[in-house]
């Protein structure tokens, strides 16, 4: 039987190997999205979505790249989809568990620190803020797949990086965590991006956040399918804790007992699966496409989203004046406070000051493609009067 098996999936292999070799034709040749037949949960959505945008945009370089990229990453889901032993088999999951296994020092080192930080002040929160942020460099899609190897001290690094964060809302975030005064549980969303080392640092806020009492509940937004090689799942999510638990260094032992904990008292918990997360569209969309998520993050007091995917579909993937405000940009997508951590990746950026992006032009052409960059921005909810850029 287990031969059976195995020789059905080498099989079932040679099919996909052909339907991906297919779909790099079909991108390199500009042929149009086809739509989704099989067994795709969000088949009708994408379908909608692929009929809505006509013959005349309806191909991988007539339609906006953002469009077409999300395209790739959802058909090459369905084929494994749409097998029949190789449908749950995550072909990115390799390389995402390798990257935090190479991450060990690092988080060893970051434990041991966070493990006497005081919540009480300001500079400490940034401090996690930042910690996060540069998690975002270690994203496999930039580096074509390649592990990344991280060396140095992580904070020593952290601080080493402050002149890179070229917009810094991060003492707004603490004031809005602060301020917030409510009878209904404070709850921070998190929209994640990366799994590996970056998610390991999501879980590290996240117990500041739980810690200083700045929140009484972190609920993390996973995708549902693989998505842009290392973005986190579900599974990526419960093998990062498993992973940490099972561990013989007794930090990340105690470090992931404690955040199985968090899930089991509901302090962290794992978002509804939802398709919004790896659909096409933009969030300035989501009040009309899914009414159900929007109002679901309305109830929190802030929602962090992560990575540059995510800053694309905040300001729509559409090329702002540099300098135009952050608000403006997410065209009144403001469910509630937002906040956006980034290391800038794609040449899309608003909020800049007048004249930065071409002081940082002069030092290199590349700098907004490189990820050496950082951005810390925050929307507050409508009817606040005091949004930052």
């Amino acid at each position: 039987m287990i031969w059976c098996q195995s020789l059905e999936s080498r099989e079932e292999m040679k099919h996909i190997t052909g339907q991906i070799s297919k779909l790099k034709y079909q991108l390199q040749t500009d042929k149009a999205l086809e739509q989704f037949d099989g067994k795709e949960h969000d088949k009708e959505d994408w379908n909608q979505f692929i009929e809505n945008l006509g013959d005349e945009k309806n191909s991988f370089f007539k339609t906006c790249w953002l469009y077409a990229e999300c395209y790739i990453y959802r058909r090459l889901s369905s084929f494994f989809e749409n097998s029949l032993s190789l449908s749950e088999f995550d072909y990115f999951a390799k390389q995402k568990r390798n990257a935090l296994v190479k991450s060990i020092e690092c988080i060893e080192e970051i434990l041991n620190v966070v493990q006497g930080i005081d919540c009480t002040t300001s500079d400490s929160f940034k401090l996690m803020l930042k910690l996060n942020l540069w998690g975002n460099r270690c994203d496999l899609s930039i580096t074509s797949g390649k592990e990344v190897q991280l060396e140095g001290n992580p904070f020593d690094l952290v601080r080493s990086f402050d002149h890179k964060i070229i917009i810094d809302d991060s003492s707004f975030i603490i004031e809005c965590l602060k301020s917030e005064n409510s009878i209904k549980p404070a709850i921070v969303e998190f929209i994640c991006d990366n799994a590996g080392y970056e998610l390991f640092t999501d879980f590290v806020l996240a117990d500041y956040l739980i810690k200083s009492e700045m929140a009484d509940k972190v609920r993390f937004n996973l995708k549902a399918i693989p998505w842009f090689i290392s973005d986190a799942t579900i599974n990526d999510f419960n093998w990062t804790l498993q992973f940490l638990q099972n561990h013989s260094v007794p930090i990340l032992k105690e470090y992931g007992m404690r955040w199985q904990r968090f899930l089991n008292e509901s302090k962290f918990e794992i978002a509804p699966l939802d398709y919004f997360w790896t659909s096409p569209y933009e969030y300035y969309r989501m009040r009309d496409v899914n009414p159900n998520l929007y109002a679901r993050l309305s109830e929190a007091n802030l929602i962090i989203f992560k990575g540059d995917l995510n800053y694309r579909k905040l300001i729509g993937d559409f090329s702002w004046d540099f300098t135009e405000s952050f608000t403006t940009c997410l065209r009144d997508f403001r469910p509630t406070n937002i906040c956006s951590l980034r290391t800038v990746k794609a040449d899309l950026i608003c909020g800049l000051a007048e004249g930065q992006a071409d002081m940082l032009k002069n030092k290199s052409k590349d700098w907004m493609i490189t990820g050496d960059y950082g951005t810390i921005q925050f929307a507050e909810k409508c009817g606040c009067l005091c949004s930052k850029n």
